[in-house]
């Protein structure tokens, strides 16, 4: 039986009407825009709106115990996965980009990516996007003094959140509960008036959330107002978890289908029951880092997510945007093979791309544990050996493994490009990065790793600093638990990677054009407020359309 811990009432999202704010009025230069002419066929020349087949609730009900239908429902389910809802409402209403004019780089793409953890808080990152004084109420005045430098810091990532005209978004979710039973992405569009296209990637099935299965309290607690606090309701549940990309610019086409390497079976997975250590691990999470892992019973996989975007200042008029969720319930390598298969999947890709979003890019596997999958791993484990060998050969092993093993930590620290030294000290994040790295596109382009003092915030010169925010050491955290402890419970799991398109190959030289410039992560606006919106925070990047004369 599940064992849950149930919180104090619901998270209500209320959500505003659209934005009025002067920060999303039309440039002079795009204001009188008129709306797209119709093709010569008489057809809109774009989708103005593509919706799913959802499942019915008593569909659903059938999944926790036979979660691969065959039939008519297999080939729903199935269906599912593969076709996104698709939305030109916007464009047809008039929305036109933003395109902000940075000093020295001129008009730019701003391109963000936020995981909105399980939109729970979708009203509030709606207020934040959309109005400058409901965001000023949600800071932590007490402590962050509106005259202070840190407040004005806070304003300012605000500042380049909301003028995005890109937003990569994951964790979206359609009648869940937990998120008020929102349609999550449709909500953030409407109230930003932008284009958007969703990709469910899993089903929520756990009888938990569908009122089938009671829950084990603590003792004292009342079951029965446990199942009425959970129960769905069977008209609103829909029960999808996705993602998501919305789009000031016109969405031309987006393509989504499961990979074919699953590194997490959440339906098998979950469904187990778990034993000592695994309760353990859950209750020790709970106390120290006041974060709660329970049982999710899902059934569908994470999925490649492609989404071109009409985009005319650019050469091409295309911008392939690739929205990234890999596994979190894995070890490294089951995202490195997720990566090899994604990375083939754009091979061919000509135009400009993104690659942004949350790669799970954590050294640990958080699935259920258990005493003979420790013992298994720890045996296979070379380092493992090696510690041993040292005990046995000098009376210091224990310091010497200790140091051995306090160093190895500090430098692979949110730096996944840190040396991988085998057996003595791994760094099992870098393989998956060494293929990033390494890419080449059919074209003879790669991703642009380039960091310039004059280009990257806080001005560094290392790698990826363009595009992605060094921090004090290696790069700068993007999640972190409920309550960490100082860098414990910290980790940089999302990023950004732009493709290098620009290379003029008479010269050698790579130019800025809509090259990544002052990658940054918006830790400081997330948690600076009196509760953090998500537990990852967002990251933005600005392409310029033009070579800047930095």
């Amino acid at each position: 039986m599940l064992k849950r811990f149930v919180s104090a009432g619901l998270v209500f999202s209320h959500l505003l009407s659209p934005f009025t704010s002067s920060v999303f009025a039309q440039t002079a230069e795009n204001a009188g825009t008129p709306l797209a002419e119709k093709s010569l066929s008489g057809a809109e020349p774009y989708t103005r709106f593509q919706n799913i087949d959802f499942l019915t609730f008593d569909e659903i009900l059938t999944l926790p115990e036979k979660p691969s239908p065959s039939g008519t429902l297999g080939d729903k389910l199935k269906k599912l996965w593969t076709a996104p809802i698709i939305s030109n409402e916007a464009y047809y209403d008039g929305a036109r980009a933003i395109k902000p004019v940075v000093p020295l780089l001129g008009p730019i793409l701003r391109v963000a990516s936020w995981n909105i953890e399980k939109s729970m808080n979708i009203g509030r990152a709606i207020e934040l996007l959309t109005s400058k004084e409901a965001f000023e109420k949600m800071v932590r005045t007490e402590e962050i003094k509106p005259d202070s430098e840190e407040y004005k810091e806070i304003l300012r990532q605000r500042g380049r959140l909301v003028q995005a005209d890109v937003l990569i978004l994951q964790e979206m979710e359609i009648g869940l509960k937990r998120s008020n039973y929102l349609d999550a992405a449709r909500e953030i569009a409407k109230s930003l008036n932008m284009n958007y296209v969703y990709a469910p990637q899993f089903l929520e099935i756990d009888p938990v959330l569908l009122g089938l299965e009671p829950i084990a309290l603590e003792e004292g607690g009342d079951d029965k107002e446990a199942m009425d606090y959970y129960r769905a309701d069977h008209e609103k549940y829909k029960g999808l978890f996705g993602s998501a990309v919305l789009s000031r610019y016109p969405i031309k086409s987006a393509v989504i289908f499961p990979l074919k390497h699953q590194a997490y079976d959440w339906y098998e997975g979950e469904k187990k029951k778990i034993g000592f250590l695994e309760k353990s691990r859950r209750l020790g999470s709970k106390t120290i880092f006041n974060n709660e892992m329970t049982r999710e019973l899902k059934v569908g996989g994470r999925g490649f997510f492609r989404v071109d975007l009409d985009v005319p200042e650019l050469p091409e008029g295309t911008l392939t945007v690739i929205n990234v969720h890999l596994e979190i319930k894995c070890q490294p390598e089951g995202r490195a093979r997720q990566m090899h298969e994604l990375l083939s999947y754009i091979r061919d890709i000509k135009n400009p791309l993104i690659m942004m979003g949350d790669f799970n890019a954590a050294p640990t596997d958080i699935s259920p544990t258990s005493v003979g999958r420790t013992v298994k791993r720890t045996a296979k484990n070379p380092t493992t050996w090696l510690g041993l060998a040292v005990n046995a050969v000098t009376p210091h092993g224990l310091v010497i493994n200790t140091s051995r093993g306090v160093s190895n930590v500090t430098k692979n620290f949110n730096d996944p490009f840190a040396a991988d030294v085998k057996v003595v000290a791994p760094n099992a994040l870098k393989p998956m990065f060494s293929l990033i790295r390494n890419f080449q596109f059919n074209d003879g382009y790669t991703f642009d790793f380039r960091g310039n003092a004059a280009r990257s915030i806080g001005k560094k010169d290392e790698r990826l600093a363009n595009s992605n925010q060094r921090g004090f050491k290696g790069f700068k955290t993007t999640f972190s638990v409920k309550r960490a402890l100082g860098v414990v419970g910290k980790y940089r799991l999302d990023w950004v990677f732009v493709k290098a398109y620009t290379a003029t190959a008479e010269s050698g030289t790579w130019p800025y054009r809509f090259a990544p410039h002052f990658g940054e992560t918006l830790e400081e606006m997330n948690t600076g407020l009196i509760e953090p919106v998500s537990d990852h925070h967002p990251n933005v990047v600005d392409l310029p359309f033009e070579e800047p004369r930095l």
